[in-house]
């Protein structure tokens, strides 16, 4: 029974590792207003989580938020951008992170309060027994 127990767990973090690998990792087109990438998209609890946010150069740019959410862990930043002046990538770390599959999301506002959405996950694993 144990054994069989240890064997689904196995299974279900592997599923986890492959569906983290296909949806988290890449950027998206630099004609775009907003990439997003999330380094690493799979890793060990704790784990530091590197997210970049590129923005196109945009007068019109206001303001950058960026969250990452587990249900039981959240971290967010909130970044005021000054229109095309601002920088193109700005990178945070989510430092310490504990097991959990994080969806990473940074919200664009432009001047009219209109927002360009991205989202990416992140799994962080926990060691082997280590409830989540």
């Amino acid at each position: 029974m144990v054994t069989v127990r240890i064997m689904k767990t196995r299974l279900m973090l592997a599923g986890f590792t492959v569906f983290g690998m296909l949806t988290a990792s890449g950027t998206t087109d630099a004609n775009e207003k907003l990439a997003l990438r999330v380094t690493p998209n799979v890793s060990r609890a704790p784990s530091t989580v590197i997210v970049r946010a590129s923005v196109a150069k945009n007068s019109d740019n206001r303001w950058l938020r960026i969250e990452a959410d587990s249900g039981a862990f959240f971290r967010s930043s909130e970044i005021e951008l000054d229109g095309d002046r601002a920088p193109l990538v700005t990178e945070i770390r989510l430092p310490n992170l504990p097991g959990g599959e994080y969806t990473v999301v940074a919200v664009l506002r432009n001047n009219m309060g209109e927002e360009t959405i991205v989202r990416r996950t992140a799994l962080v694993v926990s060691k082997f027994g280590e409830s989540q």
